[in-house]
């Protein structure tokens, strides 16, 4: 090969490329390397679940609860035993509530079969006025007992399979109580212990970051309780003065969607605007639904500014897309994490980086 040859062949310095192309070459490399290493994480984490979970909960729940822990300790309990009693009335109250939740749908549940019976008897009238009534009720009812027919294999799959997924349950309710006391209890040894390896300015950052984290977590856990406990309250007490059965269970289910931003609030109260829908009929049903759009405009706009203040702030494009990103890796706990994961890292990197 000539010397010509060999000079046309070698690499070109970087002067000789346009700046735009180096410097997409060089992000484009960085971002892959730092995809790569997130995709790891993810691997490993999924891979540990069930261990995770029960930390990721702990952690919300220790946020929650401090304060209680905190004023137990003020009255001269030890620290083992007010992290003890604390946890002890989180669980009687837990319990109360599920103990009273599953007595009212049990006496309830008559009634609300009869109601459902009478709607679709209603509604079967009201069609068969056009000549429609009959058909499509029917062939409903038949197709539905076809499918379950032709997937009864898989059903009975999804049992056994449930039943798995009961122990996991069971599991990692044991082990989140089990962190959770030690959070309580022992929370700033633990984290001086996981600081012990760093030192200097980094070892600087790195505190002001994890307490910056731990108080944007418990302003958006405590902002989001308060605001769950006022969704429960208005639309339970709707359902309540509408007659519809089951509002303390609708109540509380609401409360529960609640800590999922955004779309938790509306998916639970769809469900008692369907209760609703089946056993008062449309108007009451248009009646909740109204009252479930206004308070989800209320929330937006006044109760997360309001009560969650400064520390969650994020736009509605960023918890958005936090929300699909976390529905997608995690499910219904990534959901539940993705916000105030996201404000996390919002509110921690500069911090992190030295800026503030």
């Amino acid at each position: 090969m000539s010397t010509e040859s060999r000079i046309r062949w070698m690499p070109r310095p970087h002067s000789d490329y346009p700046r735009t192309l180096v410097l997409a070459g060089g992000w484009a490399w960085r971002l892959l390397v730092v995809g790569v290493a997130v995709y790891a994480v993810v691997r490993i984490l999924s891979m540990l679940w069930l261990v995770v979970v029960p930390i990721v909960l702990a952690v919300l729940l220790a946020s929650l609860l401090k304060p209680l822990t905190t004023l137990l300790r003020r009255a001269r309990l030890p620290g083992p035993l007010a992290a003890l009693v604390t946890l002890v009335i989180t669980v009687a109250v837990l319990g109360s509530i599920g103990f009273l939740v599953e007595q009212r749908v049990t006496a309830q549940m008559p009634t609300l079969v009869d109601d459902l019976v009478r709607t679709m008897q209603g509604l079967r009238s009201i069609l068969d006025r056009f000549g429609q009534g009959r058909l499509p009720l029917d062939q409903l009812q038949n197709d539905a007992v076809t499918w379950l027919q032709a997937h009864r294999d898989q059903l009975v799959g999804v049992l056994q399979t449930g039943a798995g997924w009961v122990a996991d349950l069971a599991t990692m309710a044991v082990l989140t109580l089990f962190v959770c006391f030690f959070f309580l209890y022992d929370g700033e040894r633990i984290w001086r212990a996981l600081l012990s390896p760093f030192h200097g300015m980094f070892r600087q950052r790195l505190d002001g970051a994890g307490r910056t984290a731990w108080a944007v977590v418990t302003a958006y856990v405590h902002g989001t309780a308060v605001i769950a406990v006022i969704h429960a309250i208005v639309i339970g007490g709707v359902v309540w003065l509408l007659g519809v059965p089951l509002p303390v269970a609708l109540g509380v289910l609401v409360f529960l969607g609640s800590f999922i931003p955004i779309v938790g609030a509306l998916v639970a109260g769809g469900i008692a605007v369907l209760v609703a829908l089946g056993t008062k009929g449309l108007l009451a049903a248009l009646i909740l639904l109204t009252v479930l759009i206004v308070e989800d405009q209320l929330e937006a706009h006044l109760l997360q500014p309001l009560i969650v203040g400064r520390y969650v702030r994020l736009h509605p494009l960023l918890i958005g897309l936090a929300l699909a990103l976390g529905s997608i890796l995690g499910g219904i706990i990534g959901a539940l994490v993705s916000v105030p994961t996201a404000a996390v890292l919002r509110h921690t990197l500069p911090r992190l980086m030295g800026r503030t």
